[in-house]
């Protein structure tokens, strides 16, 4: 994503309809770059886990975007 901001990145992972409303929540959070423990301590889970549910994500937002590149063509 090089041109685009991070604030077009998170209004797009808000809108999106893709993840969980707690995944998208933490990566909103994390790219305010909040610490992986604060975010934990709000959702009373591991800092591993939070990082853990941030990468699974991520995964989804580019499969989903590789899929409908795929379709569209």
């Amino acid at each position: 994503m090089p041109n685009r901001t991070i604030g077009y990145f998170i209004d797009f992972v808000k809108k999106t309809h893709r993840l969980k409303p707690k995944e998208a929540d933490i990566l909103v959070l994390r790219l305010k770059k909040k610490k992986l423990s604060a975010i934990g301590h709000k959702y009373k889970v591991s800092y591993e886990r939070i990082r853990q549910i941030e990468k699974e994500s991520l995964i989804k937002l580019e499969k989903k975007s590789y899929q409908e590149k795929l379709f569209d063509e």
